[in-house]
């Protein structure tokens, strides 16, 4: 990468823990930033934390299915052992943030700012990144089986173990990125396969990709 990869900068030691999902919905009526927190063990579904200011904050061990973070903001913040399945994060902005070990099927990032963030470890099959704009963003390790990362502008993104079967990469450019220790079997691509011009694969992906282009590889 041109520019070094940045992690969440946390304290030492965190101010207070939260563990009381009322004190969240309190945060959120009076408008007020969480910021140098441990949210540990919080169980919420189909709740709304919209417009929420996460800064300095660690998520541990906590479930929000389904819960509505839209036009959320998360500066340096880890989500560890957390499940976000089928939350909306839509046009929300991320800086220095990680998801590792986590689960969040179906979680949808449409139209939002992500920068300097890992997802590691983790599911997150039938994400939706649709005209997201990604840079210096590192996927580890994990599953995005069916997502769907169509007209997403990107820099200096990382694919190192990752499931891509059946995304969709639609009018995203993957030039330089380098997929050769990934599975990306049956991709959804433009007709011309533009997607893919300058992308790095192995001799079977490429085998893969000809496919789209109507060209058979015969051996021997």
């Amino acid at each position: 990468m041109s520019q070094k990869f940045l992690t969440p900068i946390l304290p030492e030691e965190m101010e207070y823990v939260l563990e009381d999902v009322a004190e969240l919905f309190n945060r959120k009526d009076e408008e007020e930033a969480v910021k140098a927190v441990l949210v540990r063990n919080i169980r919420m579904a189909e709740e709304d934390l919209s417009r929420m200011r996460f800064s300095a904050v660690v998520f541990e061990n906590c479930i929000f299915q389904n819960c509505n973070f839209e036009k959320g903001e998360f500066s340096d913040v880890v989500f560890q052992s957390c499940d976000v399945s089928n939350c909306n994060f839509t046009d929300g902005y991320f800086n220095r943030a990680e998801f590792l070990a986590s689960k969040g099927v179906g979680v949808r990032f449409c139209g939002s700012t992500i920068l300097h963030t890992a997802v590691e470890e983790s599911n997150f099959d039938y994400a939706n990144f649709d005209s997201s704009k990604l840079e210096h963003i590192r996927f580890s390790g994990t599953q995005l089986r069916g997502s769907s990362i169509t007209q997403c502008r990107c820099k200096a993104v990382e694919w190192n173990r990752v499931c891509l079967e059946n995304a969709s990469f639609f009018k995203t450019m993957l030039n330089g990125m380098d997929f050769t220790d990934s599975v990306i079997q049956g991709l959804m691509l433009s007709d011309d396969c533009r997607e893919v011009r300058g992308a790095v694969v192995d001799l079977y992906q490429a085998a893969e990709l000809a496919k789209y282009l109507g060209v058979v590889i015969k051996n021997g």
